[in-house]
């Protein structure tokens, strides 16, 4: 991922639409959707929404860019809500749903870093 990709994705998650980038960052219009059509692609993302999973959960935006304030990211409270969207009998949530972010972390290679924790303590009891 580009640090020109990140800086297009930092300026639409601060609200500001393709002109405006194009306008702020001084490059053409077509240039700002290459870059996020890019970005999804390199993401094998489908919307943003997965993009900012993605770009959150590897510590991608930590990349500063002046005048844009990035919202406070919890990875904790991620896993957290990922695994209760995965184990939920909750009505609020689809069993299509499920099976979209499973199939999200899997082909993301993300599904071990939510049980990152239970795989340790599993470990440690068998070598007790």
């Amino acid at each position: 991922v580009s640090y020109r990709e990140l800086e297009v994705f930092a300026l639409l998650m601060d609200g500001h639409d393709n002109k405006e980038i194009a306008q702020i960052l001084g490059i053409q219009y077509q240039s700002v959707k290459n870059h996020v059509s890019s970005l999804y692609k390199k993401l094998k993302a489908k919307n943003m929404a997965q993009a900012m999973k993605l770009l959150l959960f590897g510590n991608f935006i930590k990349v500063e860019v002046p005048g844009v304030d990035w919202l406070k990211f919890d990875k904790e409270k991620w896993i957290e809500h990922t695994k209760w969207i995965l184990d939920s009998t909750d009505s609020r949530v689809s069993e299509s749903e499920r099976k979209e972010t499973r199939k999200f972390l899997i082909e993301h290679r993300l599904f071990g870093e939510l049980y990152k924790d239970r795989l340790k303590e599993l470990r440690n009891e068998g070598n007790e």
